[in-house]
């Protein structure tokens, strides 16, 4: 029997005097606790607050509805853990637990086996995949490691600042404390007040990755800090001065600002566009870890469940930035080589980036991707498609051209393979770099593969 197929008793009081108000949707655990003391728990999913406080209940709710579930109501058992329960057609209680104390708790959660998936709004790090390998294999492999959504990580400030963008080193010294005040970047003269998420959220180490140890300095004392991104997003918004970062989806009534890595020429605002092509400098993907020997069906029926177009339409209700591929016309940049350029000037750009491990090997994400957009090709009866290839810096200007068109020609010969075959491919060196080229990070996104169609 699967570890956590059977039923529990959940405490539906606990707490409940003190939990925050609730969505339309959802209801405290003392509305019923008849629904959950007789709830069988499918299986658990334990991490990511970004990912479980709205995604995943979202689409718990809408596999457990794809199972046959009516009456499907999604219950707040503590602050940052909901149950979400349904009535199946032989009249029983199937449930989904979800506990979303932050990226770190779902692999302690796997660790301790008390969780079946692990939610991270980051990759696991290699210290947590070799602490979990003899457990559970290597869960940075395509069999365990699934990409679910993109999600950029938005910095909001009070509506009444005036500074339009910064670059990652204003931000660190902004949040590190050394810039204190508005004014020192040309804005308001205004204190600047600091708001964080909590030292367990995948957001934070995200920012903490990008933008703190990048530029080798640590969050002020003085920043508070907050477990929720609704709550940290709201008093952004109300309070003069402030500062802070979220998930895209928690952006609401603060005004997010353009970023760029520093060293790079090119800002992004957070748009669903930017960060579905993963252009935008805090953009991230999200993830849920399934260990390859998981012996729960429903779990593995989840996250197969997820990765399909109709659950993919529940990421976009939740306002973060789905799988699924569209297009956009993209503004010129001067920064691009010419002929780059010219190739571009009648075609739309696709939402899907091919990016490559250090090895230059496709990266999960990537594998998973050719056979969508191979599939959006064949629906849509494309027929100029244009494959261009990027590498990152290496002061070889011949081996950069050669690597990019390496690049080029591996997503071109997978899309042959499936039947489609692109009408240019190319190669256009270390030009039109969109991160800096002195992070493994710029690296890694300046190195990538561009997929362009006619109009």
């Amino acid at each position: 029997m699967p570890s956590f197929l059977f039923s529990r008793v959940i405490a539906a009081c606990l707490l409940c005097f003190c939990l925050p108000p609730l969505s339309a949707n959802e209801k405290n655990s003392d509305t019923n606790n008849k629904a959950l003391a007789e709830s069988e728990v499918l299986f658990t999913l334990s991490g990511s607050n970004t990912i479980g406080e709205k995604l995943a209940p979202a689409l718990a709710r809408s596999f457990l509805e794809k199972l046959g579930a009516s009456n499907v109501e999604i219950f707040k058992t503590h602050a940052v853990e909901k149950t979400v329960v349904g009535v199946m057609p032989d009249g029983k209680n199937q449930a989904i637990e979800i506990k979303a104390h932050g990226s770190s708790t779902g692999f302690k959660a796997l660790a301790d086996k008390k969780t079946d998936i692990a939610m991270a709004s980051r990759r696991i790090k290699d210290k947590e995949r070799k602490s979990l390998l003899a457990e559970h294999g290597d869960l940075s492999s395509v069999e365990s490691e699934y990409t679910i959504a993109v999600d950029g990580l938005a910095v909001i400030v009070h509506p009444e600042i005036t500074i339009k963008q910064l670059n990652t080193e204003q931000l660190a010294h902004i949040f590190s404390g050394k810039i204190t005040n508005w004014n020192e970047l040309g804005g308001n003269d205004k204190p600047i007040k600091l708001f964080a998420r909590d030292e367990q959220s995948g957001t934070y180490d995200t920012f903490k990755s990008l933008v703190l140890k990048r530029h080798k300095v640590a969050l002020s004392p003085q920043a508070k800090r907050f477990e929720s991104s609704g709550k940290l997003s709201k008093l952004v918004s109300t309070t003069q001065g402030a500062i802070g970062f979220v998930a895209l989806p928690y952006v609401n009534a603060a005004k997010p600002i353009a970023v760029a890595e520093a060293g790079a020429s090119l800002y992004f605002s957070p748009t669903k566009f930017t960060v579905s092509t993963e252009d935008y400098a805090l953009s991230r993907r999200l993830y849920l870890y399934l260990p390859a020997n998981s012996t729960n069906p429903y779990a593995q029926q989840f996250i197969d469940f997820v990765l399909k177009d109709e659950a993919q339409k529940v990421v976009e209700e939740s306002n973060l930035v789905s799988l699924m591929i569209n297009d956009a016309t993209v503004r010129f940049n001067r920064n691009y080589p010419p002929r780059y350029l010219n190739m571009i000037r009648e075609s739309k750009r696709l939402s899907v980036t091919f990016h490559f491990d250090h090895n230059l090997q496709l990266d999960n994400k990537g594998q998973r991707d050719i056979g969508r957009l191979v599939d959006y090709i064949k629906q849509n009866a494309i027929s100029d498609v244009f494959v261009f290839g990027f590498s990152a810096e290496s002061l070889d200007t011949s081996h950069d051209k050669s690597l990019s068109k390496e690049l080029a020609n591996t997503i071109s010969a997978k899309l042959e393979k499936l039947g489609v075959k692109p009408f240019y491919t190319q190669g256009y060196g270390s030009r039109g770099a969109i991160a800096s080229n002195d992070t493994e990070n710029g690296r890694a996104k300046n190195q990538r593969v561009e997929i362009w169609v006619g109009r």
